[in-house]
């Protein structure tokens, strides 16, 4: 079920504050060992003093570049971004942050069109160059260059790359005539971060299940724990991802999509602050270009900058090589800070 909000105030009742002592659960754990052994390596992540330093991803993809082109986009389209954030699948603002994932149809012709173009431009200069070195090197005279070109080239290019190239060039086109096709409405969320009602909210699988939309798991934040967790490659590289882990129910939500998969430990670290940040009402919203627009909006957010006399558009007047300098202190802080 979702919580109610009065109009009257900014935030529900349940919303996550950290200053305020939360309620220890009473039902038992029915976690099993299976899965405790699969989601809950070491112990939790800490909810001690914010780091106030962000994720790589976070502020290399959101940029202030970026928000200029959006808003040159919303003038030209004559609609901005406030007026139609409120849709139903995928948010990132003061009030959710909401994942949706396209419909696996949307995927597959994304990889047509992409998989297409970065396998050709991988393969077909080794290919040209054995070639090449074929015809130069290891042919004998007896071979003529059209007996070469017949039996050893043209059944290459024929069956492998022009199969390459006509995904390439059919996905490009479907996208830029028939975006609607690739780019489908998704059937319904994956999850749910509320900010104004402090919830956790897991959505049934659009894709695996016939309940999409509808919840599947529902807690408020300081029922869950978040926790690192680690897997090594073939190569013997570690990958960290953040997962959020119920404190008693069998529930557990991935936050990859986000902040994928990574070698860089500290940036799992950052996220879990970041996600913190952003549920916990008495603190302000990350001071990162992605929250820009919607700082005004937020009433603890907006009472901090009028205190701190902060430019609303601080990082949208910001110039290219200051934001570079800012990336680079934010990197320094991640390897440097003292991480719990």
């Amino acid at each position: 079920m979702t919580t109610a909000i009065d109009s009257q105030q900014p935030y529900a009742d349940t919303a996550y504050r950290s200053n305020r002592k939360q309620p220890v659960l009473s039902e038992p754990n029915q976690q099993s060992a299976l899965f405790q052994k699969g989601w809950t390596m070491g112990p939790p992540l800490s909810r001690e003093r914010l780091s106030y330093v962000y994720p790589t991803v976070f502020v290399d993809i959101w940029t202030p570049e970026g928000l200029r082109d959006n808003e040159a986009e919303e003038e030209r389209k004559g609609v901005t971004e406030l007026e139609k954030r409120h849709t139903y699948h995928g948010r990132l603002d003061e009030e959710v942050i909401r994942y949706a994932t396209l419909p696996k149809t949307s995927w597959i012709l994304l990889w047509m069109r992409h998989g297409g173009r970065a396998i050709f431009l991988m393969l077909f200069p080794v290919f040209l160059l054995t070639w090449i070195v074929g015809w130069t090197f290891l042919e004998g005279p007896d071979v003529t260059f059209n007996e070469f070109f017949l039996e050893g080239v043209l059944p290459l290019i024929v069956y492998m790359f022009c199969p390459l190239l006509f995904c390439w060039w059919f996905g490009a086109f479907l996208e830029k005539k028939f975006p609607q096709i690739i780019y489908q409405e998704p059937k319904g969320p994956l999850w749910e971060l509320s900010r104004q009602t402090g919830q956790v909210t897991v959505f049934h699988h659009p894709e695996k299940s016939d309940k999409p939309g509808q919840i599947d798991a529902q807690a408020p934040f300081h029922e869950w724990d978040g926790y690192m967790l680690s897997l090594p490659d073939h190569q013997g590289n570690i990958w960290y991802r953040l997962v959020l882990v119920h404190k008693t129910q069998e529930w557990a939500l991935p936050l990859n999509q986000l902040v994928a998969a990574t070698t860089l430990r500290e940036d799992v670290l950052a996220y879990w602050d970041l996600i913190r940040q952003y549920m916990d009402v008495t603190k302000p919203l990350p001071d990162i270009p992605l929250f820009e627009a919607y700082r005004r909006l937020d009433p603890t957010t907006a009472e901090h900058d009028e205190k701190k006399g902060r430019d609303p558009q601080h990082w949208r007047n910001m110039d290219d090589e200051s934001y570079k300098t800012f990336q680079k202190d934010n990197l320094t802080k991640l390897h440097k800070h003292k991480w719990n």
